[in-house]
């Protein structure tokens, strides 16, 4: 069983303390910890400002002397209506195919927003199954205190320097501002500005042997759109500068299963004939973009432009060459 990360708990718990609106801040200290460690008061402090950034109106009431939200908010008394109850299950199955802390918290947060429902929900809808088979990304311990570092560096921007490991087995130490995170393929990434090559850069977590928080801050560039970075790769992951605009043509038999699986791309999509389509993508990966028309088999069509068909080619003939001589 996954485990939940401990401090998705907490927060968990404080939403119900504020919920509950009774408690000073020692009480709400001793609330969450429900008879286990108390936690400090600096943390129960960052806790609160996660949940301010987050957008949850708790305030201090100072003439109760107590922490609660704002009049008329409640997590207790959500309306729920059939579409937002198949949203939460969609959700839970969704945390399910990540697996990891962040899969469990992201479960049990779903859990609770279907119990705090105001009883209209169909009641087989916690049951509902719905599949969405992604590889799961799972994180060892040591992956998983990175990704606490990097969440931590990315909220309080500040910049973090990591100990990395590439594809090619090359070790350097970089000093990263980190934008975000990226799971993808079964694999968590950090999306960032590295310092050394001067350029965006995206970092497996697994590669990062150590990451440690620096006292220098940084101001994420206010142009930044994370689903625009993702939307000029395939698997979400930009590795090139460059963007070439390529059109790939796919046959009726594969053409409404090629939109879908491209609908979070940089595409426009051209009808063809018979049920036929092209999609113009535009991409930062010329490689990637190719192993992935090949991935469709014969019912898809590189159509250019000449230099991404020069490529195929070169793809191609060295594939055709692991396959040379007879069969043994």
């Amino acid at each position: 069983m996954a485990r939940v990360d401990a401090k998705s708990v907490l927060l968990v718990r404080l939403l119900g303390a504020l919920d509950e609106g009774r408690h000073s801040f020692d009480g709400l200290r001793e609330r969450i910890a429900q008879g286990g460690p108390l936690p400090s008061p600096r943390s129960l402090r960052r806790y609160l400002s996660v949940l301010a950034d987050s957008n949850f109106p708790w305030f201090y009431d100072r003439t109760r002397g107590v922490y609660r939200f704002v009049d008329g908010y409640s997590l207790r008394a959500l309306k729920l209506d059939r579409g937002e109850i198949f949203g939460l299950v969609a959700l839970r199955s969704l945390a399910k195919s990540l697996g990891g802390s962040v899969g469990a918290a992201v479960d049990t947060l779903a859990r609770r927003v279907v119990a705090a429902g105001d009883g209209q929900a169909p009641s087989n809808a916690g049951f509902l199954d719905i599949g969405m088979p992604l590889p799961r990304a799972e994180l060892d311990e040591r992956a998983e205190g990175v990704r606490e570092t990097i969440a931590a560096a990315e909220r309080d921007r500040r910049v973090v320097t990591i100990e990395y490991v590439d594809r090619n087995g090359k070790k350097s130490t970089r000093d990263i501002e980190p934008y975000g995170l990226i799971v993808g393929g079964g694999r968590y990434y950090c999306v960032g500005y590295d310092r050394m090559r001067r350029a965006r850069r995206t970092f497996a977590l697994d590669g990062i042997e150590s990451a440690r928080l620096t006292a220098r801050t940084y101001q994420r560039p206010v142009e930044f759109d994370m689903e625009k970075w993702m939307s000029s790769s395939i698997s979400g992951l930009m590795t090139g500068d460059a963007a070439h605009e390529v059109v790939v043509r796919f046959d009726p038999r594969i053409a409404k299963a090629a939109v879908a699986a491209s609908s979070r791309l940089d595409r426009d999509v051209i009808e063809g004939e018979k049920g036929g389509v092209d999609l113009r993508l535009r991409v930062a990966d010329l490689d990637e973009l190719l192993r992935w028309v090949l991935g469709w088999g014969g019912e898809a069509r590189l159509v250019g432009p000449p230099s991404a068909l020069l490529g195929m080619r070169r793809l191609l003939s060295e594939i055709a060459r692991h396959y040379e001589g007879e069969p043994t």
